[in-house]
């Protein structure tokens, strides 16, 4: 392929690269200036807190929080369902009467089970054979969602730059690259190319007999998707493992090569079944699906869905055995997951394949959302309340649509770059303004936030159980209760290169972290209660003695408090 791209040059596509460039420039200008607003109408009030959003961020943070306020608000309604255990090894369940989703009526559900119990029904049956069509190849947002449902892995764990399962298959020269949004094969391939391609995943011993059905019954054209990027591909197979994949990287490499086979294989045939048995006003029903032709099944079987039920004749009767009647609740909807909410932002052109998992990402390092159904913290609800209130705009996928729309325009020469910067920073600037002008509003609002906010820097005051909050003043950082001054005058300050670490002391405090230098020279890391309590983890290493952290001439030390000597210490494991 890339000498076939040297032997057909083509010219330097300007409006491509001009494209990129008004991407990276709207992204840092939005992102930028709403995150600095934010963060700067956190601090006046002393909050050490980085909080930020962005025209994608915005968006994708107000879908969880609207998707929790759903789940809050949600009432629960009882309804009813009627299952029929009869003679053949199947079961039939009451229909809803007409009109309606469920059942909501117990007295009809209880009448129905009494109408039917012990009796001998007729089935009706029906059925109808249908063809079903391959799937498209992957693009790099279905290859995150189809991996993560078949494998229990997250879409990071396979398409992380760094660390992705795909992305190191991809630099192994065994698929092509990742962050493609088509669903199309390269546009010069011909047979040629595709006998090539099922050859290829035919010399790989486990997918042998697989690529041996398609190279037998080798569809005359592959089935590809609508979706198409002028730069890349669709994924697919380019190379063969020399030794043998481990683990989930054989699993995502099969699933790829399965998922290019079923694109050249022939199409599936089902027959779906349906059974009704009426009584009276009452009607059951069961259906079915049988597998008539394999076809493209046969090599990704991933898809199969068979719900048996046996060969019945019209007008057979069908005898009662059992009847149970269920009482159930209706569900509030369920939390996004990061599968969903990929395919979610994909729908509303939110982000790009390669910056979605990085958005997720973003919102729980900010301490937005939490947890792998991914659900609001009071942080992030405070965030959208305060977008949604003053900046509405931020919160609306529509904003960024437009965006997104004016950046393909000018990718295909219809815009000029210069024009859309100066219109998008013009809408910026108007928000920004609006910001500006309710600051203090803001302010106190996140304030109130970060307050309930359980983060990692919220612990109980030893003296008054108040809640010791992480604040900067002119001399650095420092915990102080929130009961100070007037109720209580707990304070805590961090020396100069000091950061809370994770976890607690043994009384309860939080944990420094910091560097200090031997007379050596070395730089050494200690780990100390705030407090310099008697449980702090450094100890003194000639007599073990709790050491305390100390400000002097020439920066942090560590003092024994037993036998004096400084710096000569160890950390004891909590």
């Amino acid at each position: 392929e890339i000498r076939e791209s040297f032997r057909n040059l083509r010219p330097f596509d300007y409006s491509r690269a001009q494209a990129g460039w008004t991407r990276r420039v709207v992204d840092l200008e939005w992102g930028a200036n709403i995150s600095r607003g934010l963060t700067l109408s956190a601090r006046r009030k002393g909050w050490v807190r980085l909080l930020s959003s962005g025209r994608v961020q915005g968006p994708t943070l107000s879908m969880i929080v609207r998707r929790e306020r759903e789940i809050r608000g949600f009432t629960p309604r009882k309804y009813y369902r009627v299952i029929v255990r009869v003679d053949r090894g199947f079961s039939l369940e009451l229909l809803p009467p007409k009109g309606e989703s469920r059942i909501w009526s117990q007295d009809y559900a209880s009448r129905a089970a009494e109408v039917v119990r012990g009796m001998t029904l007729r089935a009706r049956v029906s059925s109808e054979e249908r063809r079903l069509r391959p799937p498209p190849p992957f693009d790099g947002t279905s290859l995150q969602v189809e991996v993560s449902l078949l494998t229990g892995l997250t879409p990071k764990m396979i398409a992380d730059r760094s660390s992705g399962i795909a992305q190191r298959l991809y630099e192994l020269g065994l698929i092509s690259y990742i962050g493609t949004e088509s669903q199309r094969y390269p546009r010069n391939w011909s047979r040629d190319d595709f006998l090539g391609m099922v050859r290829l995943i035919a010399s790989y011993p486990p997918l042998r007999d697989e690529a041996g059905f398609v190279l037998a019954n080798m569809r005359s054209e592959a089935v590809e998707g609508k979706k198409d990027d002028p730069a890349h591909p669709a994924i697919h197979v380019v190379g063969v493992p020399e030794g043998e994949l481990e683990g989930k990287h054989r699993e995502v490499y099969e699933i790829i090569a399965r998922r290019n086979l079923a694109t050249l294989s022939p199409d599936a045939l089902v027959r779906r079944i349906r059974v009704d048995a009426e009584v009276g006003e009452f009607t059951f029903r069961a259906s079915g699906q049988t597998v008539v032709e394999e076809g493209w099944l046969r090599v990704y079987p991933y898809a199969k869905r068979e719900v048996r039920i046996p060969d019945l004749a019209d007008g057979e009767e069908l005898r009662v055995l059992d009847v149970r009647v269920e009482e159930m609740e209706t569900q509030p909807p369920k939390r996004y997951s990061q599968v969903s909410l990929i395919k979610e932002m994909e729908r509303l052109g939110l982000g790009t394949k390669n910056t979605r998992i990085q958005i997720i990402d973003t919102l729980k390092e900010r301490g937005y959302v939490e947890g792998r159904s991914l659900k609001p913290t009071r942080l992030g609800e405070a965030v959208i309340e305060v977008l949604e209130e003053f900046v509405p705009s931020l919160t609306n996928p529509e904003l960024t649509a437009s965006l997104e729309r004016g950046m393909n325009e000018i990718e295909i020469g219809r815009l000029d770059p210069g024009v859309f910067i100066r219109e998008s920073l013009g809408r910026l600037s108007e928000i920004m303004e609006e910001f500006k002008r309710n600051e203090s509003l803001i302010s106190e609002r996140l304030y109130g936030a970060l307050l309930e906010c359980k983060s990692s820097s919220s612990f109980e005051c030893p003296k008054c159980g108040g809640t010791l909050n992480l604040r900067r003043s002119s001399y650095g950082l420092f915990l102080v209760c929130s009961n100070f001054p007037e109720g209580c005058d707990v304070k805590y300050n961090l020396l100069k290169g000091e950061r809370l670490a994770e976890g607690r002391c043994s009384c309860g405090l939080p944990l420094v972290r910091g560097k200090v230098k031997t007379k050596a020279g070395r730089e050494r890391a200690y780990l100390r209660c705030i407090s310099n309590c008697e449980s702090t983890p450094v100890r003194c290493a000639r007599c073990g003695g709790p050491m305390s952290a100390k400000l002097g001439r020439f920066g942090v030390y560590l003092r024994c408090g037993n036998c004096g000597s400084t710096n000569f210490f160890r950390v004891r494991r909590q």
